[in-house]
């Protein structure tokens, strides 16, 4: 019997890795609600350095996870609508800011499935959500006021190479240029491309190969 328990047991398991491998919400639920999970919960350094003196406006936070930018950006002034798969990411968000007493739009969504508009946001933010913003490049610049910024953040694609596990699904990370490419219609402000400190990484000491793009929209 209790053989049999255990069969059960790692088969279960295995059946529920397979579905979270299908669904990436269930995958993403399941980072936010492990206690263990070392989850930012500070606004990234990229977006405090970049916003510090633009002025508030409408903001896009693609991928928002636990609202640690959204709500950062809210209570600077910004109008913020935060979007993540992962519905206990959303639930999170929202408690804090309702902790906070900070209003902003959060949605539990795919991106992909999303009608963003024309010229609605002066600043959208794509951290650590790898080929997300690639895959929706058009969408993205056309959601983008004239003179907005695209502000994106996340892993090389060399994290595979240097063996260590990158926290989106899917590929591990940008290549070079890639996000450089994707955007060529924008006007490319800053890109990094470095092994720096990373607010998402499971590398030594912290640290990782980061991609960093920041554009405005002529």
């Amino acid at each position: 019997m209790r053989t049999s328990f255990v069969f059960l047991f790692v088969a279960g398991m295995g059946l529920l890795a397979a579905q979270t491998q299908r669904n990436p919400a269930a995958r993403w639920d399941q980072i936010y609600l492990n206690q263990d999970a070392k989850v930012p919960v500070n606004p990234s350094t990229l977006v405090l350095e970049t916003t510090a003196n633009l002025k508030p406006g409408a903001a896009l936070d693609v991928g928002m996870g636990n609202g640690r930018n959204s709500i950062y950006l809210a209570r600077k002034g910004w109008k913020v609508t935060g979007v993540d798969i992962s519905p206990a990411a959303v639930k999170q968000a929202s408690q804090e800011a309702a902790k906070l007493k900070v209003e902003f739009d959060a949605r539990a969504g795919d991106i992909e499935r999303m009608d963003l508009g024309r010229d609605r946001y002066d600043l959208i933010l794509c951290m650590y959500i790898h080929m997300v913003p690639i895959k929706n490049a058009r969408k993205l610049i056309e959601a983008l006021k004239p003179g907005g910024l695209l502000i994106v953040e996340g892993h090389h694609a060399d994290v595979q190479s240097l063996g260590l596990r990158p926290v989106s699904g899917g590929p591990p990370g940008y290549m070079t240029n890639q996000l450089v490419r994707a955007f060529e219609r924008l006007r490319i402000l800053r890109y990094e491309d470095r092994t720096m400190q990373a607010e998402w990484s499971n590398g030594p000491e912290g640290k990782a190969p980061i991609v960093r793009l920041v554009a405005r929209k002529e």
